[in-house]
């Protein structure tokens, strides 16, 4: 997903400019308004603008012939989440800011965390994974490929590209070795934001539509 990622780097650094240029849809080339929405292109595991007709086109699961799913809105945060120490060493993360989505082509979850030179993906452990299904019910309905499990200091089923933002955010405003106090504020604006458009669900829910 690196062209979408160059994207939001971008973004992050000039908003100025990105205001004076028109975004398009990458499949039919209409015009985008600054929000919208993504498709994920399955075969290279790319995220794709797309426009409100070509989001419609593709808003059911067999609509893209394999190869696009719309990147879904919800947002849940996730009370009573259960991740003890030893599921967390388990999944081996190097950091304590992770996203995990379930690939659908291997059936494997897929562990990514942000860095100063994008997102870096580590090999995630299927026990840890099923453990963390069985213990927090919610992550059966979350959607393969194109929503992630993030877990900061709190735990939310999110789009997937939520969780590229966050890695851009990271990329253009890291300084030195440890970040800086510039890219601390941009992750609590992230998450400040992304609690303002979440709806909370219990984690041991198991209901498709969660009050």
């Amino acid at each position: 997903m690196t062209g979408l990622l160059r994207r939001l780097a971008a973004q992050a650094v000039e908003p100025a400019r990105r205001e004076r240029r028109t975004q398009r849809c990458e499949l039919c080339a209409e015009p985008l308004p600054a929000v919208h929405r993504h498709l994920l292109e399955l075969a290279g595991r790319e995220l794709r603008c797309a426009c409100r007709a070509c989001q419609v086109l593709f808003d059911h699961a067999a609509a893209g012939g394999g190869h696009y799913r719309l990147v879904p809105e919800r947002r849940w945060r996730l009370s009573g989440f259960r991740l003890d120490e030893g599921a967390w060493a388990r999944l081996r993360a190097p950091v304590r800011t992770v996203f995990l989505i379930h690939d659908s082509d291997t059936g494997d979850p897929v562990l990514y965390y942000p860095s100063p030179a994008g997102a870096v993906r580590a090999p995630a452990d299927r026990t840890a994974w099923e453990l963390l299904r069985r213990d927090n019910p919610v992550l059966r309905q979350l959607e393969p490929d194109v929503e992630a499990l993030l877990v900061d200091s709190e735990a939310w089923i999110v789009p997937v590209d939520d969780c590229y933002a966050l890695v851009g955010a990271i990329r253009a405003h890291w300084r030195g070795l440890t970040g800086g106090k510039d890219v601390r504020e941009h992750i609590t604006r992230f998450f400040t934001d992304l609690g303002g458009r979440s709806v909370t669900v219990p984690a041991g829910s198991s209901d498709r539509s969660p009050a």
